[in-house]
């Protein structure tokens, strides 16, 4: 008998007593205050999510992005395969612009494809020019026609 008073001494008063009616209700109001806590705090995230969708700018969006960069990159292959170099080589300037100003909002790897296109298109252009004869628009390049003991007499103070 003692062991069992023991046992009824070390358990907690809540297990051994029937819960009293206030204490019922108490225990129903708490998972619905916490119910509608939650309920409130997924409305908050979700007008959050709107406000910020709402303040991005359309120019800021990698969809309009790969869209005016592909436009633009195909305007460029157009003009060089015309051969309008003067005209490409400005587009091409646009389109570098163009990357430059969207790199913080673009995803890495959208950057470097957009790197790896612009520096295709530039050697593109040296290529078309130095098959035409013309100057390249960097006056300190040097022609390519020089055999290497004019290059290094050409680099080198004497």
């Amino acid at each position: 008998m003692e062991a069992a008073a023991g046992e009824a001494a070390a358990a907690p008063a809540a297990f051994m007593a029937p819960l009293q009616p206030e204490a019922a209700a108490a225990a129903v109001v708490l998972p619905e205050r916490l119910q509608r806590r939650e309920a409130e705090r997924q409305q908050g995230v979700e007008r959050q999510r709107q406000k910020k969708e709402a303040q991005v700018v359309k120019e800021e969006q990698s969809e309009f992005f790969l869209a005016a960069f592909a436009r633009e990159r195909e305007a460029v292959e157009e003009l060089l395969a015309a051969g309008r170099l003067e005209e490409a080589a400005a587009r091409l300037q646009g389109l570098q612009k163009l990357l430059t100003e969207s790199v913080r909002f673009l995803a890495p790897y959208e950057v470097r494809q957009g790197q790896e296109a612009v520096a295709r298109l530039q050697g593109d252009l040296a290529a078309r020019r130095q098959l035409i004869g013309q100057p390249s628009s960097d006056p300190t390049a040097l022609p390519k026609c020089l055999k290497p003991v004019q290059l290094l007499l050409l680099t080198t103070a004497l």
